[in-house]
């Protein structure tokens, strides 16, 4: 296999990588499933099975969240052949609003104050195994990782009381979405 070979497939599972991230923030369930294999194994948080219904999982807790950003940063791929090994660290932003009930949740995210507004920072990374089939790299056993988390009150809502740019949203009416 050729450097560039190798360059290519790195920058393809890096791909995988930052689609995971809008597929959550975005509540983009074909986009999430995309960067699985149909066989692939998950370990996130309170979450152990199938990477599939780890989709389910995901998505009950974030759809209740008013915003969630995901950043990613420092990937390290080694590749070899047709099967490769990440290390993703991400950090992770939710807004939990007042009066939601996360208690049933589990996790850290279950430790949210309903009777405030709160900010939660967590970061932590990815450590995924990753297989290219039918010439295509996805992901077929992820270890999310959470090294910690904070929990803060949210002291204003900032630019989602004020005029400015069309906000952030679940689904595919974000802005990202569109090709005009």
């Amino acid at each position: 296999m050729s450097d560039l070979e190798v360059a290519a497939d790195k920058i393809a599972i890096m791909d995988v990588v930052y689609k995971y991230c809008r597929a959550i923030d975005r509540l983009d369930r074909e986009l999430l499933e995309s960067v699985f294999h149909e066989d692939s194994i998950h370990h996130h948080g309170e979450y152990k099975g199938p990477s599939a219904k780890f989709c389910d999982f995901a998505f009950d807790i974030l759809s209740k969240m008013e915003h969630t950003q995901h950043l990613v940063g420092n990937i390290l791929v080694e590749v070899d052949g047709d099967k490769a090994w990440s290390e993703s660290y991400w950090q992770a932003y939710h807004r939990l609003a007042k009066g939601r009930d996360f208690s049933d949740s589990g996790g850290f995210i279950a430790d949210h104050d309903p009777n405030i507004d709160e900010d939660v920072y967590v970061s932590g990374r990815y450590i995924d195994k990753f297989e290219k089939r039918k010439n295509e790299w996805r992901i077929v056993k992820r270890q999310g990782v959470h090294d910690w988390v904070r929990f803060e009150p949210a002291t204003d809502k900032g630019w989602r009381e004020g005029p400015g740019p069309v906000p952030g949203r679940g689904g595919r009416t974000d802005p990202a979405y569109e090709r005009d």
